[in-house]
């Protein structure tokens, strides 16, 4: 913003808020000339955020949810009631009924307005004397019919768009409760506050009622739990919420200011004092969640020293053990002052501390070890001489201590308060909980660190870093609640024995910095989450300016690898709306965020073909059968990877040979590994262990080679994994020590250079098929080995299965016994983040289709395979996103669909187009080449020409023909009963036992 258009804006506020000059001086004495500029950047920009532009006009936006606003009202200024009327009446999404419960008002204004807006879509009612809030709230929800209850004050106003956002979001997230951002706007609507949320945080829930409005949750959710409860009046969305979360975790974040919260005189909005038994209220609402989730007595709630802020805490059992672990090297005048305020500050008794001498040079150091060790029975030094790791010293810690929870400690820091290790050890012991942190102070006593903020400065950096620790909840959270968090700093952290069992410890290819981090995002991916307790307080020394040149570039890296998915999604415990560049939690505007994206560096990089590593095995190994694939974690199983497991397994089985899976692109969860891989052990890679059955972690592989033999034989199952086999088995044959490689076995599923355009990607795809590494092929269709023989693209030996049903699907199609239910419902198979499979056209059939056909309005239109947002269609009618599924939930889909849509540009017959023919859906899918699917089964109309016209018209034909009741299993019998999908196998297994 230039001087000249800052000084118009500050005349614009001045004029209509004339006290603003008078803040001016105020901030500029309190703040300096550089705060004042941040201060008023704040208030100037609070007006360019979320203002929807170009919002569809009121009602033009049709859905098949209703929303059932709830308003009670009492003894509202008309005024301010007719606004939050006319706020509903003009939302763009139509489908929508307002509930009105007037409390026995006696300002008799109110009776006319709302006698005079009482119509089909407004009801009232009106009760015969003053109830109260819960009471008054319950009459107006017993009016409503809809899918979903909004809550609503009568005071207050919604965005136009706020209706349309939370269909958008229910419709792809099926969430059961739902909220939004929120501002405070004054008596003229202008906003004055704003308030950008973090998505679900329970433990932030429980610190402070953070959700407010906008909030709406299903009817039936509602009508289960009893509704409100009027003996916590004042902070009766707080308990109905809560016990919500007794029932759902199922919550959305919809990070747009949705709600606009009036500042009145007798508005918390304005004056947090105006409801003081609310904050009792709240406690109890607290407790009684508390009793019912962990039983009476178990836990308990505190108030705290800012009105509605809430302290909850958990029991310990007895005789829990808390490690103390802090490397170090010299430094002794930091290491006692830590140690002293550990002894001086800690009221928890039961704790170890063990010191890491890792190189200690200074004499005057190992005197100090000595008297130490001496003084307490609790305490011991450990040597640790090898080149510093800050993750391998603290893995050193873990393999030393004795508790049951470990906390890792810098030597640089110093105890505030008395109860920080009761703090961290009892939530660390929380099963739903990674790692814990907290408040930690510069010298000067301003904030070093109050949570990690992943993306923050374009790395990762700490909210509210250098600012004073008070209680200031605007534009975000406050610094002084307790809060979930995507990641804490490793100067003071806390993880139990058995988080550590689940997850593993710390990863040591960071050498310096980033694997606190690593860890804390390695528990969420072990569904935990993280938090920050703002009551464990430390003083912290480091300096406020680091040196960054310190830091190892593997480190770098690593962390810039890690950090990727954030910076383009954003922290789901902070918010898009701020400013990911500012520890200060300031808003950015719309106009800002462009120009700042438009600066930002490109990044470039290949991540898929980052080297495998061999290296010569140091023992004799028998055969052993090699699996190279993305992944082997639950969710990702389907599909090309489901059928590779299956080919791969059945080797094993029949020749029983040793055997490793080498995952190469995720972390492999220990769940899901024993539940389908039971008798594998998980092995790191560069680990030259004798285990049969081993599953590789290959992801993080810059650091770490594959140990191999003369006798290994590799599957490759995509281009990639083909590529880091290939890459390096010509590279290691010009090495004098070079390993020998047997033929490549790859298992091709399509033509996987068409999954690009023109591109390097292409060109590293194709090169995989040209390969001077013999390659063994083997094709899961007829029409992709005659694809490749018509583009002269042979192999070494060739083979070719046909494809042939899921297990698990076969199983739930027998349970019809031939005959399904239909329901008017097209199922499409919908990826639009996959160009191959077509969504646009997908979507302008469809569109086509219901614009001229009268009929296409009866039907509902379900996209699975990928989650996306509701799409518009016509008519009011929207393609619905229900994600990947399950197979189970997959199988119930096919079950009732009565048409289906799956296109794909490849000569691979795509898996749905099967699948939906096997369950009696008709089915519209296209051609390709020599692809042509007609011949499969006549549930399938295999397009030549697959144009919006030619869909629409075979959609149409489709549907005019509708069945309620349908045959299935009506396909080749060999996609059904097919006793040996892969007849060749044998001699593939002949080859690797070198008969």
């Amino acid at each position: 913003m230039s001087k000249i258009d800052t000084a118009k804006r500050l005349l614009n506020l001045a004029s209509n808020q004339p006290g603003s000059f008078i803040k001016a001086a105020k901030y500029g004495v309190k703040y300096g000339l550089v705060g004042l500029h941040d201060r008023f950047h704040q208030e100037l920009v609070l007006n360019d955020v979320d203002v929807p532009e170009d919002a569809p006009e009121p009602g033009t936006i049709g859905g098949d949810l209703t929303f059932s606003i709830v308003m009670p009202v009492y003894n509202v200024d008309v005024k301010w009631l007719s606004k939050a009327v006319e706020s509903i009446e003009n939302q763009s999404y139509r489908n929508w009924e307002l509930c009105i419960a007037d409390d026995a008002s006696s300002d008799r204004r109110i009776r006319e307005y709302l006698l005079l807006k009482q119509s089909d879509r407004i009801k009232v009612t009106f009760l015969d004397e003053n109830q109260g809030i819960s009471k008054a709230s319950n009459a107006a929800a017993a009016l409503a019919s809809g899918d979903y209850v909004v809550l609503m004050d009568n005071d207050d106003m919604i965005a136009r768009n706020a209706l349309q956002e939370l269909f958008a979001c229910a419709s792809v997230s099926h969430a059961d409760v739902i909220y939004s951002d929120n501002d405070v706007i004054n008596e003229n609507d202008q906003r004055v506050a704003v308030l950008h949320k973090p998505d679900w945080s329970p433990d932030l829930f429980l610190s402070q009622m953070y959700v407010g409005h906008l909030l709406a949750f299903r009817r039936s959710l509602f009508n289960e739990i009893g509704g409100f409860r009027s003996e916590y009046n004042g902070s009766q969305d707080y308990d109905l919420l809560l016990r919500m979360t007794l029932k759902t975790q199922s919550i959305q974040h919809i990070a747009k200011v949705l709600y606009s919260w009036r500042a009145i005189e007798s508005s918390t909005a304005s004056n947090p004092d105006s409801k003081p038994y609310a904050q009792i209220a709240g406690r109890a609402a607290i407790q009684d969640y508390l009793n019912k989730r962990y039983g009476s007595g178990e836990c308990h709630v505190d108030e705290t020293e800012n009105l509605f802020v809430y302290d909850v805490r958990y029991p310990i059992p007895e005789k829990t053990r808390a490690s103390i672990v802090i490397p170090t090297k010299d430094h002794i005048d930091d290491l006692d002052a830590a140690i002293s305020s550990i002894f001086e500050m800690t009221d928890y008794s039961n704790f170890e501390i063990i010191i890491l001498d890792n190189n200690s040079v200074d004499p005057q150091s190992k005197q100090y070890f000595d008297e130490i060790q001496s003084k307490h029975d609790n305490l011991r030094v450990i040597p640790a001489h090898y080149q510093f790791n800050w993750s391998k010293l603290n893995n050193h810690g873990i393999r030393e201590a004795t508790g049951d929870v470990f906390v890792f400690l810098n030597n640089d820091v110093t105890i505030q308060t008395r109860d920080w290790l009761t703090r961290l050890v009892e939530n660390a012991l929380r099963p739903e909980i990674g790692a814990v942190g907290g408040l930690l102070l510069y010298p000067d006593g301003t904030i070093q660190h109050a949570g990690v903020v992943i993306g923050m400065g374009g790395w990762a950096d700490h909210v509210y870093k250098g600012m004073p620790p008070v209680h200031n909840g605007n534009p975000y959270i406050s610094p002084m609640v307790s809060r979930n968090v995507s990641a804490v700093t490793g100067a003071c952290m806390a993880l139990s024995r058995d988080t550590i069992n689940q997850i593993g410890g710390f990863d040591e290819e960071f050498i310096v910095c980033g694997s606190d981090v690593e860890i804390c995002l390695r528990a969420t991916k072990f569904g935990m989450r993280n938090l920050y307790d703002s009551q464990v307080r430390l003083t912290h020394y480091e300096s406020k300016t680091r040196d960054a040149k310190d830091i190892p570039e593997v480190d770098f890296r690593l962390s810039k690898a890690m950090y990727r998915p954030y910076l383009a999604s954003g922290d789901p415990y902070y918010n898009r709306n701020l400013d990911y560049l500012s520890c200060e939690p300031r808003v950015i505007s719309r106009k800002e965020r462009m120009v700042r994206e438009a600066r930002d560096d490109m990044w470039v990089e290949l991540s898929a073909i980052r080297p495998l590593s061999f290296v010569k095995t140091t023992r004799p190994v028998s055969a052993r059968l090699n699996l190279l694939i993305p992944s082997v974690n639950q969710e990702d199983v389907f599909g090309g990877i489901s059928t590779a497991l299956n080919f791969f397994e059945r080797i094993i089985s029949d020749t029983n040979i040793d055997a490793r899976i080498i995952v190469l692109d995720s972390i492999p969860r220990s769940g899901d590994v024993s539940k389908r891989f039971p008798d594998y052990s998980i092995i790191e890679l560069g680990n030259d262990s004798d285990c049969p059955k081993q599953v590789v972690a290959a992801s993080k592989r810059e650091r770490s080679s594959l140990p191999v033999s003369a006798n290994d034989w590799f599957i490759a199952t995509s281009w990639w994994s083909a590529y880091c086999f290939q890459d390096e088995a010509l590279r290691q044959q010009g090495l004098c020590d070079g390993i020998k490689t047997n033929p490549l076995i790859y298992l091709i599923q399509d033509y996987e250079p068409g999954f690009y355009a023109w591109s390097s990607e292409y060109v590293l795809a194709k090169s995989t098929y040209q390969s001077d590494v013999p390659i063994i092929a083997v094709f899961n269709s007829r029409e992709l080995k005659s694809y490749f023989a018509d583009n002269h693209i042979s192999f070494e030996r060739e083979y070719v299965f046909d494809p042939f049903l899921n297990k698990r699907l076969a199983e739930k199609l027998s349970e019809h016994h031939g005959l399904v239910a239909k329901r008017k419902q097209v199922l499409v198979y919908g990826r639009p983040g996959t160009p191959r499979n077509a969504f646009e056209l997908v979507v302008e059939s469809l569109r086509r289709w219901i614009k001229t056909d009268e009929a296409a309005k009866q039907w509902d239109f379900l996209s699975a395979g990928e989650q996306h947002p509701p799409v518009l269609l016509a008519e009011g009618r929207y393609l619905s996103s229900v994600g990947k599924l399950s197979l189970d939930d997959y199988a119930v889909l096919l079950s009732e669909s009565y048409a289906g849509l799956s296109l794909m540009v490849s000569p691979h017959p795509s898996y749905p187009p099967l699948e939906m023919a096997a369950f009696g859906v008709q089915v519209v899918t296209n051609q390709y080449d020599c692809k042509d699917l007609s011949y499969f089964s006549p549930n399938i109309t295999s397009l030549h020409r697959a144009t919006p016209h030619e869909v629409s018209s075979a959609l149409h034909d489709i549907c005019s023909d509708f069945k309620s009741e349908v045959t299935c299993g009506n396909v080749l019998k060999s996609y059904l009963e097919c006793p040996d999908p892969y007849p060749f196998i044998s001699e593939i297994e002949d080859l690797i036992l070198q008969k």
